[in-house]
């Protein structure tokens, strides 16, 4: 895998402990320097305020509330990029969100570090994680 995501400071906000662990060691083979896994809205709280990520890759059901929406607008307010990774489709992701991109669970691990370099203006070819290659 290309160092895509040299560095990248990338916020992982995932309560699933697998999950968690696929996310962040891709995201480090893609040469991102990651904080986290973050398993609830306050621990992420916490990162935000100590470190400053450029990229954040959110679940959005960590402990039942909707703070995972309030921690995504407090990204978005200090033009942190993020992408959510969810079971959930569009739908749920209120109006003021909607341009923040979603990957849907099961996700391909590969299609997250393509949606982060993507959003730092860095090509990654879809080819590379698509369910047919």
């Amino acid at each position: 895998m290309e160092r895509e995501l040299a560095g990248r400071v990338v916020l992982v906000v995932e309560n699933e402990y697998f999950i968690a662990d696929d996310t962040t060691d891709t995201l480090r083979e893609a040469g991102a320097i990651v904080l986290g896994p973050c398993p609830s809205a306050s621990d992420a709280v916490r990162m935000i305020e100590e470190f400053r990520p450029s990229h954040a890759v959110l679940d959005l059901n960590l402990d039942g509330s909707d703070a995972q929406f309030d921690i995504a607008r407090r990204l978005k307010a200090q033009q942190v990029q993020s992408v959510i990774v969810t079971g959930y489709d569009a739908s749920v992701v209120p109006h003021d969100l909607a341009d923040t991109p979603l990957l849907q669970k099961p996700v391909i691990y590969d299609a997250v570090v393509a949606a982060v370099a993507a959003q730092a203006g860095r090509f990654a070819d879809p080819r590379r994680w698509s369910r047919s290659a």
